[in-house]
């Protein structure tokens, strides 16, 4: 065909054509040169291009890591907003600048360094040493080069390098710890009253355009969540069973190779008395044995008889007692006399290697001689369970595959696999799934924007080594808010609430200003019948509310004589009064060598981070970042 052409292609018109089919391809190889290429650029640092495949990738990089940190507890809708985009992307600036800076002041990572850091990375090791297969292997599995992770790798210690070296060389005064320790140790004697704000509560003079409002203010207090309504096939051992096929072939070969599991061996709890033998004392201690056995014959105590006579050190004090035995843990000849004893009766004098032996076995448990018949039950069951958990695998290679080939419906895949579709009522982040489905890793699948947002069927999710879901939305609700007039109670209460707090404020500035004027808080406090109350707290106290702590210590310090006021809200809509008398500094040379050593490497940290971040700030405020407007 193409010799047919080219014996044709004599003419203009033939020409032309070849021509017209040969600027397509043309164009797609130029716009590489044009810029036309559709990796588009998110960003332009001082000239530097930051492109969206390369955006993308440090979010599903970041995505996987935390996925891997948080484990059940990773939320995917945290990491699909605009604003987890916009932080990674500000996070690239910030590198692009810090790496222009290191070029700029020549910083450079030597290759023996690079070499060095390389084989002292675990995942690269075999048997406690570096080895070049497994590193090759890994750097391919991410889809680099040797060369092209060795340049990444060089250019993140470079950044190490300058992180360390502006953190490092902070350092802090001796002025500077003082004043650190003078503030954070501070304690401060205070007291405080509290306004209470249901004494303002009138829900009766709420009135309607009122309670309106309120709502429109507040309309989130009122929301309906999101909420979804579920499919899902489930593949467990459970709904394999019944698959199986059972014959009594297979069961009684099954039998044969687990019957420890299904016939218990026999088990005896053992005492002895034993008198240990030599050559000169043989027929004394047998004797001895004869005696002794006459005695627990006659009704003695074994265990008295044990403690006062037996050589065995390991069990004299215990009575004698050896515990539990099966077969095939003691001496020939005292096993085979122990297990041929009935149970309470005692031995004739058993000879072994180390003396004359008094066995008396006092309980016997275990030792089914069932035969298969008499426990198929279990071993059918224990069959199915075996064959569930083999045939899982396959079939959880054809559900992944299943719902990944038809997208849109569950239905292939369970037809595929004899499986039933379920399906879950109405659920939402807050509600969770019922039963044994609420885990977070489901739910936050249900709720993730490529089956939420595209309606395609879920990633097949593990619940267990044999235990899988995959899930699609079959209903969705976005948020919306409940009527008014359904929830018109509980706006007028809140509203109440919410104006009985404003006046107990307007009460509580009212008297803030009489005590700046040089009141009392106690002479206050006891006027008005509000419970006052008094401790000396410091910054991280916890037996007074919070908002008392922090906002004693937003107040300036009184003088000498007098006394400082502030007030502030409670969590609760309360107001509260609060009278700062005393303040004392922490004191540094109180302090213990370690504690200071302690407060100084603290210290230092932070103005170091301080330092760094002002470098990196510094560098963004005199260069030109231009940001995609998509």
């Amino acid at each position: 065909m193409l010799q047919s052409i080219r014996d044709k292609a004599q003419g203009w018109i033939a020409w032309a054509i070849v021509i017209l089919i040969s600027i397509p391809f043309a164009l797609f190889g130029i716009q590489e040169y044009l810029g036309t290429s559709s990796d588009p650029v998110v960003a332009e640092v001082d000239g530097t291009e930051i492109k969206q495949s390369d955006l993308d990738k440090r979010m599903r990089d970041f995505r996987e890591t935390m996925r891997l940190t948080l484990g059940g507890s990773f939320q995917q809708e945290m990491f699909e907003s605009d604003t987890f985009k916009q932080q990674i992307l500000q996070a690239m600036i910030d590198e692009t600048l810090l790496q222009q800076a290191a070029d700029d002041w020549n910083m450079r990572a030597s290759d023996a360094q690079t070499r060095g850091y390389i084989q002292s990375i675990p995942a690269f090791q075999n048997n406690g040493g570096f080895d070049q297969r497994v590193y090759e292997s890994a750097v391919r599995n991410r889809g680099m080069s040797s060369a092209g992770f060795e340049s990444v790798v060089r250019q993140e210690m470079v950044m190490q390098q300058m992180q360390t070296g502006v953190r490092n060389s902070a350092f802090v005064t001796g002025t500077d710890l003082g004043d650190q320790v003078r503030l954070s140790g501070q304690k401060r004697s205070i007291a405080f009253a509290r306004i209470d704000a249901a004494a303002f509560e009138k829900a009766d003079q709420v009135s309607e355009e009122e309670a309106r409002a309120y709502y429109q203010q507040h309309q989130n207090d009122y929301a309906v969540a999101e909420r979804v309504k579920l499919a899902y096939i489930r593949l467990n051992s459970e709904v394999l069973s019944p698959l199986i096929e059972v014959d009594d072939e297979a069961l009684q070969a099954y039998f044969d190779d687990h019957r420890d599991a299904f016939v218990v061996d026999e088990e005896r709890r053992v005492r002895h008395i034993l008198l240990a033998t030599n050559t000169d004392n043989e027929a004394q201690q047998l004797a001895k044995a004869q005696d002794l056995l006459q005695q627990l014959r006659d009704g003695g105590d074994f265990a008295a008889l044990a403690e006062a006579n037996s050589d065995d050190p390991g069990s004299a004090a215990n009575g004698g007692d050896l515990g539990w035995v099966n077969r095939g843990v003691m001496v020939e000849p005292f096993e085979d006399a122990a297990f041929a004893l009935d149970e309470n009766a005692f031995s004739e004098p058993v000879k072994s290697q180390f003396g004359y032996h008094l066995i008396q076995v006092t309980d016997i448990r275990g030792g089914s001689d069932a035969g298969f018949e008499d426990v198929r039950a279990e071993v059918e069951a224990a069959y199915r369970k075996q064959q569930a958990e083999e045939l899982f695998y396959d079939r959880f290679e054809r559900l992944a595959d299943g719902a990944y080939e038809n997208p849109d419906s569950l239905e292939p895949a369970a037809e595929v696999l004899g499986l039933t579709i379920q399906r879950t009522g109405w659920v939402d982040r807050a509600s969770g799934l019922p039963g044994d489905l609420d885990v977070p890793k489901v739910l936050n699948t249900a709720f993730s924007e490529d089956v939420l947002q595209r309606g395609n069927n879920s990633e097949v999710i593990e619940l267990g080594p044999t235990d899988a879901i995959v899930l699609r939305v079959v209903e969705h609700e976005a948020e919306t808010f409940k009527p008014f007039d359904r929830v018109r109670e509980q706006v007028v209460a809140a509203a109440a609430a919410d104006q009985a707090s404003s006046k107990a404020a307007a009460k509580g500035r009212e008297v803030l200003e009489q005590l700046r004027q040089g009141q009392a808080l106690a002479d206050v406090s006891a006027a008005n019948g509000w419970q006052l109350q008094s401790a000396e707290i410091g910054r991280e106290s916890r037996q007074v509310p919070a908002e008392v702590v922090q906002a004693a210590f937003a107040v300036a310090r009184p003088a000498a004589d007098g006394k400082a006021h502030t007030g502030v809200v409670s969590a609760e809509g309360d107001y509260l009064l609060i009278e700062v008398d005393k303040v004392s500094d922490g004191d540094l040379a109180k302090l213990e060598e370690t504690a200071r050593s302690s407060r100084e490497q603290q210290l230092q940290s932070r103005v170091g981070n301080a330092e760094f971040e002002g470098l990196t700030q510094a560098l963004h405020d005199k260069a030109s970042i231009e940001l995609s407007s998509n």
